[in-house]
């Protein structure tokens, strides 16, 4: 992995957080959750699930509370989300929207209940001109589940 990098994550329902808190004891990243207002979502997951739906549709996207650090800093930003219909959040759109113009790599990682769906190929495909690694994606009741040995060995790949 590179010598500064930089974890941004996103996270509901703390599956994201749990993950990103791992990868942040096993790097020594910087690393910051990304929120967003608060009463943006509802605390349950199938009306979460319509409004995101909404929110694709129209490109409505949800404004971000967190004030991001100056990102020139960092060889690599780790990329943190939840995975809602076998894609990236709506939060995690508009980060990737923010972060538009940064000249390191960054790499998803990404939690969700039963699929991974098509969550790396919807991040390449929000993610515009930045530069995209293979990400690390694990289900919280399903395969693939995480393991310190997978997350380490996708982090020495970096």
């Amino acid at each position: 992995m590179a010598q500064q990098a930089l974890i941004l994550y996103y996270s509901q329902f703390g599956n994201t957080a749990q993950l990103a808190s791992r990868i942040h004891k096993m790097t020594g990243a910087d690393i910051l959750q990304v929120k967003v207002a608060p009463d943006t979502f509802p605390q349950d997951m199938e009306a979460t699930d319509d409004l995101y739906k909404q929110q694709r549709q129209t490109n409505r996207l949800p404004r971000l509370v967190t004030k991001l650090p100056d990102l020139h800093y960092y060889d690599d930003i780790l990329v943190g989300g939840p995975v809602w219909d076998g894609q990236i959040s709506s939060p995690i759109m508009t980060l990737l929207n923010q972060l538009q113009g940064y000249q390191g790599k960054v790499a998803p990682f990404s939690s969700g209940w039963s699929d991974t769906g098509n969550y790396q190929q919807d991040f390449v495909a929000h993610a515009g001109k930045l530069d995209v690694l293979p990400g690390y994606h694990v289900l919280t009741h399903a395969k693939p589940s995480y393991s310190e040995s997978s997350l380490m060995s996708w982090l020495r790949k970096l």
